[in-house]
């Protein structure tokens, strides 16, 4: 059984019950402190699966990938356990803005609130390369197996899987 976490109570459980965990826009800076809740045991087994799932947009023009992730990624600062968690991440500052904006019935102000020191830790974005290099450091920092979620700066779903299966060819 995989276990959907974020948070150290949710990743001591899946250590305890589960055969894995899978964290959805984890911040890479926090994987570490984020995985020292499991015992070492379980954190360097081959058969406990530890996942991400990361956004992912493959495009020359960061600002524009930039732009995809703030619009696919507002619902979820919008829910109480997301910022909770990226609070705990080291991203106090942004979720409190986010929350005042919603309290304020600015819902429309929450992507600005989603900074690029944000967006570069829990999402990919750049060229093909910086991808993959992107994956590696998702592995670094723990997570054995990063989940590529994609989307397109130049086009639908289809253009993003397309896009994401180009970048691993070969």
């Amino acid at each position: 059984m995989i276990l959907a976490t974020l948070r150290q109570q949710m990743i001591r459980l899946a250590g305890e019950i589960g055969g894995g965990m899978v964290f959805a826009n984890g911040a890479r800076s926090h994987m570490t402190a984020s995985l020292s809740a499991l015992p070492e045991s379980k954190r360097k087994s081959p058969t406990f699966f530890i996942g991400n799932m990361v956004p992912t947009c493959i495009t020359d023009d960061i600002a524009a990938a930039r732009a995809v992730h703030r619009r696919t990624l507002t619902h979820y600062a919008t829910l109480p356990n997301y910022r909770n968690y990226w609070k705990e991440a080291g991203y106090a500052e942004e979720m409190d803005a986010i929350e005042k904006a919603i309290g304020e019935g600015r819902r429309d102000d929450i992507p600005k609130y989603l900074t690029d020191r944000w967006l570069d830790d829990c999402t990919l974005s750049g060229p093909p390369a910086k991808i993959r290099d992107g994956i590696e450091a998702w592995r670094a920092a723990g997570v054995s197996t990063p989940i590529v979620v994609p989307s397109s700066a130049a086009g639908n779903q289809l253009k993003a899987i397309e896009e994401t299966l180009a970048a691993f060819k070969d």
